[in-house]
């Protein structure tokens, strides 16, 4: 492939998946890119000759009135095939356009196209390694491209264009050393994008700008360069060299034009500070108006500390710990003389081996490569963590990753160890806090125990459940040796006998699981049971069988048998998880999380602060479970003003009406809140019918399971998300992003009023939130500090009355 070749980018609206069962293309759009220019681009309507489903009109905004009177595909088929005719055809998905279009044209009686093509979709994957997502709307965001109208063809075919000049322009950037090696390694791309890969990267770096190419101007590449640990202290002797800013206009003086510190925010900083001062040692649990902005209100005040005890900022959630250093980073840059020496550490099966990569890419030289580690060459080259835990979940998620993880002994979990142990500020995730912290300390030289901070503790449980308990699963282990065995007997007769013994093994072990009841004896089985799998995953390996499990995490499976055999005072109790479809069956291993998160977590820090605008009584309460020696304590720091949140008392019958008042004002995005299945399926159908040309919509599990549909109605212009129940408590467990607009359905049926703080918390923290719902007067009266009812039963709403909530 020449850097001169002509391409053309394809993208199809069709009105169902292939053409085989039944669909037929409804749009074509095609963008035309020569000299790495965009020089003409044709679109067309395709009348289909058929019904187009209410779901294709929803998401393409196609309607049959559009097609109507467009051409039918066999009357454009000629001129198409004579515009394609030398081209190189590109597509966001190729195996979808490309085979779909040439069905089309075998239908109509015209030879199939046999083009070269390529698919943006893999070249993004690798070039982008960590994108947040790899749809053509995902990409578009995450690159500053233009996309006018998503799912419109025309619009479409454009935007990946734009994204082909994008992935062109960064193969050129690639270090000589990364395009070295993806030139060097045959990936098994699809069609001929490792052409087009080979000869991206074969050119040197361009002068030209994204914007001379008249494209946006890249990827936020702010994580990549974070560097936190190149960030030293300000003064030798560890103390900073200015006092700390206590009021809120100190404080904006201090961080310049780009921050804007309200009273209420002062106030939470000041709480941090005076705790951080202190010499108590406590579980200091402090709640924070909605609207303050938590993790910088926690952060400011560690610039101003003495640098004799080190901050271990902790949390499950990964992406909570990269924004942290975000924002730490962009705090740097505000407060230059009161710079802080900050490092992020994770466990060292986190982290890459460059050893065993670079073996796994020798052996890849030989016989072809895989696409999850093209991906890892050009993040290693982007990485300044070489965290294996940065990569998307569709690359951690290869179970031979596991292969190229590192140990202690590892080159980048060593060299960052070094930096933990000479910051000031760590953030780590509880495993590796509860695997390297006590060692940490001993090394780090501080005089002091450091101090924890949390922001989102609900995943300490999560965590300590994770580290210490161990769920084995069953079900996999027997589906894997069958396959297994289905292999080994292919094998020739003197080679089988080995495999016959470590079956008959497995057997044996898996057997005895089987035969015991829930008790203690149960660990000794499962031990029988990972040594019997490890036998049988060496003989698998040996004979290059393909199979998912892996003998590192085996190994780390049977470790903690031994630990929990060893500490049998910390199990709580063991009980079998079965799920019916698909059928799986998993053998569970529980833990006192009470008992460890005193033994294995407060006993390491001198301090606890939780900083949360949301804590349920549970957590709170576990939380409060501290040894004699710490006080547990909570603060909750009122808002400056009135922030109840705007609500509208409906009736059951006038819900329906609500929704065609917000549809009018013109309101973006909205959740529907429904008590059961049934009316779940109620909403969406009724819904979809009346408002499916606007809005997309979203039903919990019958568009997507509730994470998904909420993630994907959050990124539409404008949608309407329908869930059940569980959706309030998976706002704050799973940190789901609300809409501004709310409407519980006959909310007085099955409502109770503490299972909505989450949702009130998540309205309150955006401007022009609205809470709709039938809450009879109880509700309304249990609410009152919350809520204020912006009607009453007798008082009308107007169409016109929610345009001032418009985002």
């Amino acid at each position: 492939m020449k850097k001169s070749a002509a391409f053309v980018i394809v993208d199809l609206e069709t009105t169902q998946p292939s053409v085989e069962k039944g669909g037929r293309i409804i749009q074509i759009g095609m963008t035309f890119v020569k000299n790495k220019k965009i020089v003409e681009h044709f679109d067309s309507f395709v009348n289909p000759g058929q019904p187009i489903d209410k779901r294709i009109q929803q998401l393409t905004h196609i309607s049959p009135k559009d097609v109507r009177d467009a051409p039918y595909f066999e009357e454009i088929a000629p001129s198409l095939q004579a515009l394609l005719k030398g081209q190189v055809f590109v597509a966001h998905n190729v195996n979808f356009d490309y085979p779909y279009l040439n069905a089309e044209f075998v239908r109509v009686g015209l030879p199939k196209l046999d083009l070269v093509a390529i698919d943006t979709v893999q070249l993004a994957q690798i070039l982008y390694p960590t994108a947040p997502g790899y749809r053509l709307s995902d990409l578009t965001k995450y690159l500053n491209l233009p996309l006018t109208q998503a799912h419109r063809a025309n619009a479409d075919a454009e935007a990946t264009a734009y994204l082909l000049l994008s992935l062109w322009q960064k193969a050129q950037s690639l270090p000589e050393k990364t395009k070295k090696t993806l030139t060097s390694i045959d990936w098994g791309l699809l069609r001929q994008s490792q052409e087009f890969l080979a000869m991206a990267v074969s050119e040197r770096p361009s002068n030209q700008s994204f914007e001379n190419l008249g494209i946006g101007a890249g990827q936020d590449s702010r994580l990549s360069e974070l560097k936190l640990n190149q960030q030293q202290a300000s003064t030798p002797d560890g103390a900073t060299d200015q006092a700390y800013p206590e009021s809120a206009a100190a404080k904006n003086q201090a961080l310049g034009p780009a921050y804007q510190v309200e009273d209420d925010q002062a106030e939470v900083m000041n709480q941090v500070q005076r705790f951080l001062a202190q010499r108590k040692r406590t579980v200091y649990q402090l709640l924070t108006p909605a609207k303050v902005p938590k993790t910088i209100s926690y952060l400011f005040p560690l610039f101003y500390q003495k640098r004799s005890q080190a901050t271990y900022l902790l949390a499950h959630d990964v992406g909570l710990l990269r924004h942290q250093a975000e924002q730490i980073a962009d705090l740097q840059q505000v407060l230059p003389r009161q710079k802080l020496a900050v490092s992020l550490l994770y466990s060292p099966q986190d982290y890459l081996d460059p050893v065993k990569f670079q073996d796994s890419l020798r052996l890849a030289k030989k016989d072809g490569g895989t696409f999850w580690q093209a991906r890892i060459v050009v993040w290693l080259s982007e990485s300044h963590e070489k965290a294996l835990v940065e990569l998307p979940r569709g690359i951690q998620n290869q179970p031979a990753l596991s292969l190229v993880r590192s140990d202690q002994t590892g080159k980048y979990f060593q060299e960052a160890w070094q930096r933990a142990i000479a910051a000031d500020v760590v953030l780590m995730p509880f495993a590796a806090f509860f695997a390297n912290g006590e060692e940490l300390q001993a090394k780090s030289g501080k005089k002091d125990r450091p101090v924890a901070i949390l922001e989102k503790p609900i995943g300490l449980l999560t965590a300590i459940q994770e580290g210490f308990g161990l769920t084995l699963p069953l079900s996999f282990y027997q589906d894997q040796v069958a396959r297994l065995a289905d292999q080994a007997s292919a094998l020739p007769k003197k080679v089988q006998g080995q495999w016959k013994v470590a079956l008959h093994n497995w057997e044996e072990a898996s057997n005895k699981i089987d035969r015991h009841q829930l008790n203690v004896g149960l660990l000794k089985a499962a031990k029988a049971v990972l040594n019997r799998l490890l036998d049988i995953v060496a003989l698998a390996d040996q004979a290059d069988f393909n199979h998912k499990m892996v003998q590192p995490e085996l190994q780390a499976q049977l470790d903690k048998v031994a630990w929990l055999s060893a500490h049998q005072e910390y199990l709580a109790n063991l009980n079998w998880e079965i799920q019916k479809e698909p059928a799986v069956q998993s053998l569970v291993f529980s833990v006192k999380t009470d008992l460890l998160y005193q033994k294995y977590f407060l006993k390491q820090v001198d301090k606890v602060l939780v900083v949360s605008s949301y804590l349920p009584d549970e957590l709170s309460h576990f939380l409060a479970q501290t040894p004699n020696a710490l006080l547990p304590e909570k603060n909750a720091i009122e808002d400056s003003a009135d922030q109840r949140l705007p609500t509208v008392v409906t009736t059951s019958r006038t819900e329906e009406r609500q929704i065609e008042l917000l549809v009018e004002a013109g309101m973006k995005r909205m959740v529907v809140i429904v008590e059961d299945l049934a009316a779940l399926r109620h909403w969406y159908y009724k819904l979809s019918d009346k408002y499916g040309d606007d809005y997309v919509i979203y039903a919990q599990d019958s568009s997507a399971p509730l994470a998904k549909a909420a993630r994907q109605s959050a990124l539409e212009d404008q949608s309407i998300l329908i869930v059940l129940p569980d959706y309030l408590s998976a706002i704050w467990q799973q940190n789901l992003q609300a809409p501004p607009i709310a409407l519980i359905s006959q909310a007085h049926r099955f409502i109770d009023v503490k299972s909505l703080a989450p949702l009130l918390v998540a309205l309150q923290k955006q401007s022009g939130s609205v809470l709709l719902g039938s809450f009879n007067q109880g509700q309304v009266k249990a609410l009152a500090n919350q809520l204020e009812v912006v009607n009453n039963r007798r008082k009308r709403i107007k169409a016109n009355f929610y345009q001032k909530y418009i985002e």
